[in-house]
C-alpha cells in the first residue's frame, strides 16, 4: 500500500492593496470631475434657430442669468438659475414659471404634464399676463435682494423655438418692456457655413 504523503500546498494570497488603491483613485477622481446633472437643471427644450453671424465678444454670463423659454406651443416658461430666488418667488426652489398667452387653451403642461414629448420634472408655477410681468420685477427685485448688491441684474435669455406662433413672441416682447427689462439676448444655433 502506497503511503500518502501530507504535502501542504503553499497557500495562494493576492495582495488586493494596489487593487484597491487603483479603485480609490479612480472613483475619487470621477467624484472631481463629473458634472451632475439633477432634475432642477434640466430646462425646457426647444428647436433653435439657425443665425449666420455671431458676436464672439458677446459671451453669456455663468451666474444670474433668467432664461425666458419659448415652445411650438406657445408657452413662455420662466427660470432663474438661483434656486432661493426660485424658492422666494415661485414657492419651491426647483419650481418653473409657465405663461400662456393664449387664454382660449391649455398647454400641454397642464394636459398631458409635457413639453415636446418630455414629461416635466419640475413644479410648474402657472401665471397670467398681470402674473408674468410682476414675476419678472420681482425676479430682478430677488435677485437684489439675496446676493445684497444693489446693482445686481439678470442677463435676460430668450430661447425661443423656430416653430413658436409670432404671437408669442410679441407678447413676450410687450411684456418685457413693460417689467423694463429691455435688454435681452436671443439665443440661436450658428451654421457652419457662413453666406457670401
Amino acid at each position: 500500500m502506497k503511503k500518502v504523503r501530507n504535502i501542504k500546498k503553499p497557500s495562494i494570497h493576492i495582495d488586493m492593496t494596489p487593487l484597491v488603491d487603483v479603485i480609490m483613485l479612480l472613483l475619487t477622481f470621477f467624484m472631481l470631475t463629473a458634472t451632475f446633472r439633477a432634475a432642477e437643471s434640466e430646462a425646457v427644450e426647444v428647436a433653435l434657430p439657425q443665425s449666420v453671424y455671431s458676436d464672439p465678444d458677446n459671451k453669456m454670463k455663468e451666474i444670474d442669468v433668467m432664461t425666458l423659454s419659448l415652445t411650438k406651443d406657445g408657452d413662455i416658461f420662466l427660470d432663474v438659475d438661483n434656486y432661493k430666488i426660485r424658492e422666494k418667488i415661485f414657492g419651491d426652489q426647483f419650481a418653473i414659471g409657465l405663461f400662456r398667452p393664449d387664454t382660449l387653451t391649455q398647454s400641454p403642461v397642464q394636459t398631458t404634464g409635457k413639453v415636446g414629448g418630455k414629461e416635466v420634472k419640475r413644479k410648474v408655477y402657472l401665471m397670467n399676463k398681470a402674473q408674468f410681468e410682476k414675476t419678472l420685477v420681482d425676479v430682478k427685485t430677488a435677485l437684489k435682494t439675496v446676493s445684497g448688491n444693489k446693482s445686481a441684474q439678470f442677463q435676460v435669455v430668450v430661447k425661443g423655438d423656430k416653430e413658436v406662433p409670432y404671437g408669442v413672441f410679441e407678447d413676450l416682447m410687450t411684456s418685457l418692456h413693460e417689467s423694463d427689462n429691455k435688454v435681452f439676448s436671443l439665443v440661436t444655433l450658428i451654421k457652419s457655413e457662413v453666406k457670401e
